[in-house]
């Protein structure tokens, strides 16, 4: 698996970096003090598996970024295989469904993610969002409940009651988002972002 790991890292190293380059620089005669090439050991026999694979999440991004999406999940499969409970290649699967704009797939990936250690609020916020734009509501609500249940400052508070009055206007329970928003502004009379969602659902409610 290592070698497989490797090979793939540096196949894609070498055509990454062939279309990188520029013209050749003419070679120049080497200095007394400097070590003959032949005596150089190979930068890729210097790195360790853990540096390799890191190396390869690296690579990953870098693809994800440049829309070389072959690329990308050839090498997030190998890395899956060779890590798979690491939280790091599910992030970078969100990614890159996000970016082929393959929202259900980008719902399951950050939802592999949640199980895995190290999750972050970020991680949450992007699996609930994506939840949102599946229609996967009962999922979003869940997290921005556990936000509310367990928010430390006012500010978070008002957060997780803005984001379940989102979702329940996107489900049009236009009564149960009012009265979150209601308590957002509670907590924060200078929200805009309640207020302008709660004229939002007058404006709904009268069409």
């Amino acid at each position: 698996m290592v070698k497989s790991l490797r090979y793939i890292v540096l196949v894609l190293s070498a055509v990454w970096l062939a279309g990188c380059t520029s013209s050749p620089a003419m070679p120049t005669k080497n200095k007394p003090s400097e070590v003959p090439i032949d005596q150089v050991e190979p930068l890729a026999s210097n790195l360790t598996e853990d540096d390799e694979y890191k190396f390869g999440l690296d690579l990953v991004a870098l693809e994800i970024r440049n829309k070389q999406f072959d690329q990308a999940d050839r090498l997030l499969g190998k890395l899956k295989k060779y890590k798979s409970d690491d939280i790091r290649v599910y992030r970078l699967y969100t990614r890159y469904y996000e970016a082929k704009k393959n929202y259900d797939m980008a719902f399951v990936s950050s939802q592999q993610a949640l199980k895995q250690s190290g999750v972050t609020q970020k991680d949450e916020e992007k699996f609930a969002r994506y939840a949102l734009m599946t229609n996967h509501y009962v999922e979003a609500d869940k997290t921005y409940q556990k936000w509310l249940y367990n928010a430390d400052s006012t500010t978070m508070e008002v957060i997780a009651l803005n984001n379940l009055g989102f979702s329940s206007l996107l489900q049009k329970h236009y009564k149960k988002a009012r009265g979150y928003f209601e308590r957002a502004i509670q907590k924060d009379p200078l929200n805009e972002k309640a207020r302008n969602n709660l004229k939002l659902i007058q404006t709904v409610e009268a069409d």
